[in-house]
């Protein structure tokens, strides 16, 4: 989703509302996952995108996209613990 957003704010005119859907969906994504700082993120997002400012969707994009590669590394890290442990369990 952050790919498309990215395609979407990178044409000449921007569609608002389908950026608004893409930032919506990840918004409930993230809700769903426990994952509130990217929740926060869209919420901050939604404003630019209502507004049909382009720079300014481009200034959350950023964020957005540094909250979600923070949860990202924090899952991965959840994913490998649990491996490790899953190996030393009985066999």
């Amino acid at each position: 989703m952050l790919n498309d957003i990215t395609s979407l704010l990178n044409l000449p005119i921007v569609d608002f509302g389908m950026v608004g859907e893409l930032v919506h969906q990840l918004k409930a994504c993230s809700c769903s996952v426990g994952a509130w700082k990217v929740n926060l993120a869209c919420e901050h997002f939604r404003q630019f995108y209502a507004a049909k400012s382009k720079e300014g969707c481009l200034t959350a994009l950023n964020l957005l996209r540094n909250e979600f590669d923070d949860v990202r590394g924090r899952l991965q890290a959840i994913m490998q613990l649990e491996q490790q442990i899953a190996a030393l369990g009985p066999k």
